[in-house]
């Protein structure tokens, strides 16, 4: 049996804008398990000479175990210089949370589905968009990671 220690991870991000048609987007995912926390911040400042700039941040958190946690703090800046303002920048942030529950795995385990495989296929399914853009070289660590074993997380 594996036991899941309890962990705060922290992620953030800090995105300037100061030129004219920057453009990004963000995605964060976060895992918490146990009893594990997981704490994403995020600031973007957008400068009056950043005409026509756009953010899209998107933060997604998966819960496991009905002790884990998860906290999102968006922080979004428009400068304003000489009372010049910046009606063309556009920025957005959206987070979501969502929890394996017991009745997710009851479902797999009624198809025959084993506890291991089904979290690995839940998480797998969670991350993909991230692991989609990874570079093929990476592919053998994600999958290593998505085996690791969480039992007793949930329950």
């Amino acid at each position: 049996m594996y036991m899941i220690l309890p962990c705060y991870s922290r992620s953030s991000q800090n995105l300037l804008y100061k030129a004219k048609n920057t453009r990004s987007r963000v995605i964060s995912k976060g895992i918490s398990a146990g009893n594990s926390r997981n704490c994403y911040r995020g600031l973007v400042q957008v400068f009056s000479q950043a005409e026509n700039a756009r953010n899209s941040s998107q933060c997604d958190s998966m819960l496991i175990g009905d002790n884990a946690a998860s906290n999102t703090y968006p922080y979004i800046e428009i400068i304003v210089f000489d009372l010049v303002k910046n009606p063309t920048a556009r920025t957005e942030h959206e987070a979501s949370t969502s929890k394996i529950g017991e009745d997710q795995l009851f479902y797999f385990q009624q198809r025959g589905i084993d506890y291991e495989k089904a979290m690995a296929a839940m998480i797998s399914g969670f991350c993909q968009a991230v692991f989609n853009e990874l570079p093929d070289e990476f592919g053998s660590e994600v999958n290593q990671l998505i085996g690791l074993k969480l039992e007793g997380t949930v329950g």
